[in-house]
């Protein structure tokens, strides 16, 4: 009698329809999923790049959605709900949930309008009120930007009607060098000019480096100024290269660096 049963209900559409249709739904959307990115292939550009990316994640979260939506009528016409009814009762509903989801719709609306006017793309640094940081998520409905220390602000895609973008532009990173009053200028701008020839050769620099001469006459040292241009991505990580650089360098030379020191004198 159990045995009967058991194969009664695996015959059931109740039971192999759900089923079905979830395997087969899992099917498309990763279908669909290789379809867009093949469709969207990568570009040599490192923006085009990031753009085809969001445009991928935005795409497959639509057919995400509305494969979805379909699967779930089919289950719950194998489980004998009148789903016609309920389509039908959509144009009633959909007044309802159109007020009550208004802010859904106007976060779908904006994050479309955000990638056609290209305001900002997945990778990204932008800075959105006080907010600086890298758009790591985009969505149908959010964004998320994560700062450097690791904080995440996520905000609602209507929210986002002006935003500072901060990728487009280059980096232009300034470094003050402080060097000791005895070491001669010529000394030092010939060690700072080999520093400028070997920063121009990293693959994220762009343009030539310059080397800008004194700065400041400090209390205790001489100040000079280099300066390159890097992307925005790779701002910090280049200054931290070049400030390791130019210490290996000046003690190569043997250019001081000052730093301050107590004298101590006794009473005699």
């Amino acid at each position: 009698m159990n045995k009967e049963w058991l194969l009664k209900v695996l015959q059931s559409k109740e039971f192999y329809v759900p089923i079905l249709t979830v395997m087969i739904s899992i099917l498309i959307i990763n279908g669909f999923s290789r379809i867009v990115k093949k469709i969207f292939k990568n570009d040599v550009h490192d923006y085009s790049s990031k753009r085809r990316n969001t445009v991928v994640i935005l795409v497959n979260n639509v057919i995400k959605y509305f494969v979805i939506i379909i699967a779930a009528i089919i289950v719950l016409s194998s489980w004998g709900v009148n789903v016609t009814a309920i389509i039908a009762g959509l144009g009633v509903a959909g007044a309802v949930a159109g007020l009550a989801l208004q802010d859904a719709l106007k976060d779908i609306i904006q994050g479309i309008n955000i990638i056609m006017d290209n305001f900002f793309v997945v990778g990204d640094i932008v800075t959105y009120k006080d907010f600086t940081g890298t758009v790591v998520e985009f969505g149908l409905k959010t964004t998320k930007i994560k700062a450097v220390d690791g904080t995440t602000m996520v905000v609602a895609n209507r929210e986002i009607s002006s935003i500072q973008n901060q990728s487009y532009k280059n980096a232009i990173v300034q470094i003050k060098i402080p060097v000791a009053y005895e070491e001669k200028e010529s000394k030092v701008r010939k060690a700072l000019e080999r520093i400028c020839e070997e920063i121009g050769s990293w693959e994220e620099t762009q343009d030539k480096p310059e080397y800008l001469g004194i700065d400041q006459l400090d209390s205790s040292s001489v100040n000079y100024l280099i300066q390159f241009k890097t992307s925005v991505v790779n701002k910090w990580k280049s200054k931290r290269k070049a400030l390791a650089l130019i210490k290996n360098e000046l003690e190569k030379s043997n250019i001081k660096i000052p730093y301050p020191q107590v004298e101590v004198h006794n009473g005699k």
